[in-house]
C-alpha cells in the first residue's frame, strides 16, 4: 500500500508542477507535504474509529449497532447540509487571510447549523420514528453536534485552502483520541448506542477548540448579500451534487433501515460489511479529494495539458489502488469477518465481497471528481449524480425485498457503466481518448489479475481463519506484483521511485 500512496503523491504533486508555473515548484512540495500529513491524519482518524466500531459491536450486538449507524448516517447528511458549497468557494477562490469573505461565509454557515439544530432537536420524535431507533435522545444530542460542526467548517477550510494538513493533523490527533477514550469509556460502564454519539460529539468539540487556536480565528459576524450570493453561485453547483451525491453513498442505508429497521440484523449485518472498505478505500478516496482540489485550484494557471496529465495521472494510480485492494478485500472477506467479528455477523460475508468489489470502480469517478470544479464546472457533479442516483436508488427500492445482498448487487450494477460515463465525459472536457484513458487503466487490470490468480485458489483451499487471512494477503500481494510485472513493468518502477521520494520528504533534516 506504500507504493500506491507515493503514487498518490506524485499525482497531486505533478498537478502543480510544469512549465509556466512561477512557484510550481514550491506548490509541488507543498501538496506532496500536505498529502502526507492528510495521510497520517486519515490512518490515526480512521483506524481510531474502525477500533471504537469494533469494540461496540461485541457490546452492542447487532441490533444495538445498527442504532448507531443510524444516527451516523444522519450526522452524515449533516455534514453536507450545513456546507452550502462556501467552504469549497473559499478554497477555489484562494484569497489569502480572513478577509471579510471568510467571516460572511462563518456567518452563513453557523446561522445555517443552528436552524438545522433547532429543527433536529424538536423534530427528533420524526426522526427518531423514521430510522426505528426508539430513543429521542440520540438524535438531540446530534443536534447539538450540528452547531459544534458549524462553528468549526470554516476554520477547517482555512487550513485546507493553504494545504497546511500538518497543523490539521493536530485537530485529527484530538478528534480520534477525545473519539475513542470517551465512547469505550461510557460502553464499558453501560451506557449503550448512546455512548458512541456522545463520544463524537465530545472529540467534536475539543477538534474545533483546537482548529480555532490553529488558525487563530477571528469570531466576526458579518453578512454582505453581494459576497454571500458571489460564493455561493459558485459553491450551490458544489453543494446540489454534495447532496444528491449523499443519496448515492447513503441511499443504501435510508432504505435498509427503512424497510428492515435500525435494529434489525439486516441492518446490522449490512453495515458491519461496509466498514472495512470504507476504511481503506472510501477513505483513502477522500483523503485525495481534500488534497487535490486546493491543489488544483492553486495551479488552474498552468494550463491545459498539465490538467491533462494530471487526470489521467490521477486515473492511473487511483484505479490501480481502488481495484487492486477492491479484488483484495473481497477475498479476503470471509477470514476478515471470521476473525474479527463474531458468528452473529457471518451473513456479512458476501455482502461485503461484493461491496468490496464495487468499490473499486469508485476511483474513476474520483480521479475526475475535483478536477471539473478547479475548472470553474461545478456543475459536472451534479449532472453525473442527477443521472445515475435515480437508477440506483430504484435498483434499491426494486430489490430491497430480496434481501441486502440485492442492495450489494445494485451498486454493482450501477457503478460500472457510470464509471464508464465518467470516462467518456473527462475524454471531452479534457482533449484525452480513450486509448489514453485505457492505457491510464492498464496498470490496474495486471494487478488485478495476478490477485485473483495467486490468491482466489489459496482462499479457496483454505478455511476460514487467520491462516487463510495472512495467506490470500501473501499470495495477493505476491500476484499484484506478478501482473505489474507482466503488463506494466513501468509502473513497478515509478511506485519504487515514488516511495523513494515520499522517505526523503518526511526524513528529518
Amino acid at each position: 500500500m506504500h507504493g500506491f500512496v507515493s503514487e498518490e503523491w506524485t499525482a497531486v504533486s505533478d498537478l502543480v508542477e510544469g512549465e509556466g508555473a512561477d512557484d510550481g515548484e514550491s506548490l509541488g512540495r507543498k501538496a506532496a507535504g500536505g498529502f502526507i500529513w492528510a495521510l497520517f491524519g486519515f490512518i490515526l482518524m480512521q483506524v481510531g474509529g474502525f477500533g471504537t466500531y469494533s469494540i461496540a459491536t461485541h457490546i452492542l450486538g447487532d441490533d444495538g449497532i445498527g442504532v448507531v449507524a443510524s444516527a451516523l448516517v444522519l450526522v452524515f447528511w449533516i455534514d453536507i447540509l450545513l456546507d452550502l458549497g462556501l467552504v469549497a468557494s473559499l478554497i477555489y477562490e484562494q484569497e489569502r487571510g480572513q478577509t471579510e469573505r471568510v467571516q460572511v461565509a462563518f456567518t452563513v454557515n453557523l446561522s445555517v447549523s443552528i436552524v438545522v439544530a433547532v429543527a433536529i432537536f424538536f423534530g427528533s420524535g420524526g426522526i427518531d420514528s423514521f430510522f426505528k431507533v426508539g430513543d429521542v435522545n440520540i438524535f438531540r444530542i446530534v443536534a447539538l453536534l450540528v452547531i459544534v460542526k458549524g462553528l468549526g467548517q470554516v476554520p477547517n477550510a482555512l487550513l485546507e485552502r493553504e494545504l497546511n494538513f500538518k497543523r490539521k493533523f493536530r485537530a485529527d490527533l484530538v478528534r480520534s483520541l477525545g473519539r475513542f477514550g470517551v465512547t469505550i469509556a461510557l460502553l464499558a460502564a453501560g451506557v449503550g448506542p448512546i455512548a458512541m454519539i456522545i463520544g463524537v460529539t465530545s472529540a467534536e468539540i475539543a477538534a474545533v477548540a483546537v482548529t480555532w487556536w490553529l488558525t487563530r480565528f477571528k469570531f466576526i459576524l458579518r453578512f454582505d448579500r453581494t459576497i454571500a450570493g458571489q460564493m455561493m453561485r459558485f459553491g450551490a453547483a458544489m453543494f446540489g451534487a454534495r447532496l444528491v451525491g449523499m443519496l448515492w453513498l447513503n441511499g443504501d442505508n435510508l432504505v435498509i433501515t427503512r424497510y428492515f429497521g435500525a435494529r434489525s440484523k439486516q441492518f446490522g449485518n449490512y453495515f458491519t460489511a461496509f466498514r472495512l472498505p470504507e476504511l481503506i478505500l472510501g477513505s483513502v478516496y477522500n483523503l485525495f479529494s481534500n488534497v487535490a482540489f486546493p491543489a488544483y485550484a492553486a495551479a488552474r494557471q498552468v494550463g491545459p495539458d498539465t490538467l491533462r496529465q494530471a487526470s489521467l495521472k490521477s486515473l492511473r494510480v487511483l484505479c490501480l489502488f481502488g481495484f487492486v485492494v477492491g479484488t483484495g478485500l473481497s477475498l479476503v472477506a470471509r477470514d476478515f469477518i471470521t476473525v474479527w467479528f463474531d458468528a452473529r455477523f457471518l451473513p456479512a460475508i458476501p455482502i461485503m465481497e461484493l461491496l468490496c468489489a464495487g468499490a473499486g470502480f469508485a476511483a474513476v469517478g474520483y480521479a475526475s471528481g475535483d478536477l471539473y470544479a478547479a475548472m470553474g464546472k461545478p456543475r459536472m457533479g451534479l449532472y453525473f449524480n442527477l443521472i445515475f442516483v435515480p437508477f440506483l436508488l430504484g435498483g434499491f427500492v426494486l430489490f430491497i425485498h430480496k434481501g441486502v445482498i440485492w442492495v450489494a448487487i445494485v451498486h454493482i450494477a450501477v457503478i460500472v457503466p457510470y464509471s464508464a460515463f465518467r470516462i467518456e465525459v473527462a475524454n471531452r472536457l479534457l482533449g484525452t481518448t480513450w486509448r489514453q484513458s485505457l492505457g491510464a487503466l492498464r496498470p490496474a487490470a495486471a494487478a488485478t489479475v495476478g490477485i485473483v490468480a495467486f490468491g482466489l485458489p489459496v482462499r479457496l483451499a483454505l478455511d476460514a481463519g487467520w491462516l487463510s487471512l495472512l495467506a490470500v494477503v501473501a499470495a495477493g500481494t505476491l500476484g499484484a506484483l506478478a501482473g505489474l510485472a507482466v503488463g506494466d513493468r513501468v509502473m513497478l518502477g515509478e511506485i519504487t521511485d515514488g516511495l523513494g521520494k515520499v522517505k526523503e520528504r518526511v526524513r528529518p533534516a
